[in-house]
């Protein structure tokens, strides 16, 4: 009888546990994704992940401030960037006289694991840029954000290795959020650069977004379309894509097709060594996925390389530090 009680005991047992299983909320395992979003969108809206991720990457400016007047003023910040501002040469747009303190904001950068963090890739109006620098520098008062006066020219001076005589002057485009692009120099005789052994000096009356580069010689050399062929949820509004070239100082934004559902670049050069990075954010996840290629000239799809890259979850430390490594 004890036998009997024992076994029916155990039957009621796993018939309750069975039917709590069935009114349990399905939890995926760790890792899984919840029911992902595959939607590619013309319009990425500002709500969308793709948004968190960059803010999530962005790099933090150097901060500091300049008496405003008769005397000048230089800043040096931890990168190496040495700031001059001659006397008398600030004033907003309204042409008002200034005095007092104005805020200094700057971001410099030289690493292609930073131009992917800050969205600032090295190609204008679709050709391929080799990077010297990119620069970010703005002057506020308490009001305003200010200009220089006519006339009036900053210097800018840092080093590097090996320097190139080559390197021309960039200024940001920053009218299209989507696709950074670089402009040639719009204004030669108040915008220059001049060499030492180790350092770059440019002179400049323009503030926000400038840079040294110089176009890549692609004469007599095929090009090609890098596209990334990814899982269906990583899409235009959840994920960003690079192309890095790994012998120069170059990276390539890769922008959502959503035509065939890809990323893609520009013509690239063919037969260099370049990584093809993916980044995105799906819900409360960052994930990371890269692939060492080289570029060629494909047969199957003439004009197209295809490169399949299949991002895994990463930790942001773990991103950032891999970014650094590029």
């Amino acid at each position: 009888m004890n036998r009997k009680l024992i076994i029916a005991f155990f039957i009621s047992v796993g018939f309750l546990t069975a039917c709590q299983k069935d009114l349990d909320e399905f939890v995926p395992d760790a890792g899984q994704l919840n029911g992902p979003d595959t939607a590619w969108y013309s319009a990425v809206s500002a709500s969308a992940p793709i948004n968190d991720l960059k803010n999530q990457l962005l790099i933090g400016s150097y901060n500091d401030s300049i008496q405003l007047g008769a005397s000048p003023s230089t800043i040096s910040t931890p990168s190496g960037l040495q700031c001059f501002f001659p006397a008398n040469s600030l004033t907003t747009n309204t042409g008002q006289t200034l005095t007092g303190k104005a805020k200094v904001e700057l971001v410099h950068i030289k690493t292609k694991g930073d131009m992917i963090r800050l969205g600032k890739p090295t190609t204008s109006n679709g050709r391929l840029l080799v990077n010297g620098n990119e620069t970010f520098v703005r002057l506020k008062n308490d009001t305003a954000e200010l200009q220089f006066i006519p006339g009036a020219k900053m210097t800018l001076k840092y080093t590097d290795q090996p320097i190139s005589t080559q390197m021309k002057f960039f200024v940001g485009d920053e009218t299209n959020t989507g696709q950074f692009n670089w402009l040639p120099n719009p204004d030669p005789g108040s915008n220059t650069i001049s060499f030492t052994s180790n350092a770059y000096e440019i002179q400049t009356n323009r503030l926000r977004w400038t840079s040294t580069c110089y176009f890549f010689d692609t004469t007599g050399i095929s090009r090609v379309n890098v596209k990334a062929e990814l899982a269906p949820y990583f899409t235009n509004a959840n994920t960003i894509a690079y192309v890095v070239f790994r012998d120069f100082r170059s990276v390539v934004g890769m922008y959502g097709d959503i035509v065939s559902k890809k990323f893609s670049t520009g013509k690239l050069p063919v037969g260099k060594l370049i990584t093809v990075v993916v980044i995105s954010k799906q819900a409360n996840d960052l994930f990371l996925g890269y692939e060492n290629v080289t570029t060629v000239s494909a047969t199957s799809s003439p004009g197209e390389q295809t490169v399949v890259v299949k991002p895994i979850k990463k930790s942001l430390a773990e991103i950032i530090a891999f970014l650094n490594t590029l």
